[in-house]
């Protein structure tokens, strides 16, 4: 699938492929590489550890013979934002982006030159000067198009591979007011959990106020 949710403004919808170990291992020995290689390090976003070794035993089972680095969130931030000097080798890494309102939150920060999270780790030229277009634009079509474009370079050339979509558990107790979970997860589209906490009433409070 998309690295980007499919649920936000001009996402572009993506095939999401299943688990085939058995097709992943042909289409290593077509690459040139029947007997895998070797990777430096695969490091996980802090702290998401357990889901790197399971990225790394997965990468096992088709020859990407790799280790796990683990660090504590500060470091890692400051590595990203280093760029590509503070990742020499053959590296892998696991990061994870924030739910944004836009497609082009995901751009601005995780791939354009530059950007929080990107620094000189991709700098494709082509893409940030249509993405410069698209911000510039007060046209909703080109808007779209261009924003369809950029996703679909950055997926058909593998610029990132999405790994899984974490899905935050939220759960309406019997002391809610709210009926509908869209009552008190209004920001649904732009966070991974209910606010502003004083906007959740409790039914008491409700039936008082009534």
């Amino acid at each position: 699938g998309n690295w980007i949710n499919d649920d936000v403004e001009y996402a572009l919808p993506w095939p999401k492929w299943e688990r085939d170990v058995a097709k992943a291992k042909q289409l290593m020995a077509e690459a040139g590489y029947p007997n895998g290689f070797n990777v430096d390090w695969v490091t996980p976003v802090p702290n998401y550890y357990s889901r790197g070794e399971r990225v790394v035993s997965q990468l096992q089972s088709i020859g990407i013979r790799a280790k796990l680095q683990v660090m504590e969130r500060g470091v890692f931030q400051k590595k990203m934002e280093s760029g590509l000097k503070d990742w020499p080798g053959v590296q892998i890494i696991m990061n994870a982006t924030r739910i944004g309102g836009t497609w082009s939150n995901w751009y601005d920060s995780m791939f354009k030159c530059g950007g929080f999270q990107a620094r000189d780790f991709f700098c494709v030229t082509n893409l940030d000067n249509k993405f410069n277009q698209y911000s510039a634009s007060y046209n909703s079509n080109e808007r779209k198009d261009l924003a369809e474009q950029i996703q679909r370079d950055i997926l058909e050339n593998y610029y990132f591979v999405p790994v899984f979509r974490h899905a935050f558990v939220n759960a309406i107790g019997p002391r809610i007011a709210g009926a509908k979970w869209q009552d008190v997860f209004p920001t649904y589209l732009t966070s991974g959990y209910p606010y502003p906490w004083e906007d959740i009433q409790l039914k008491e409070t409700a039936a008082a106020e009534k």
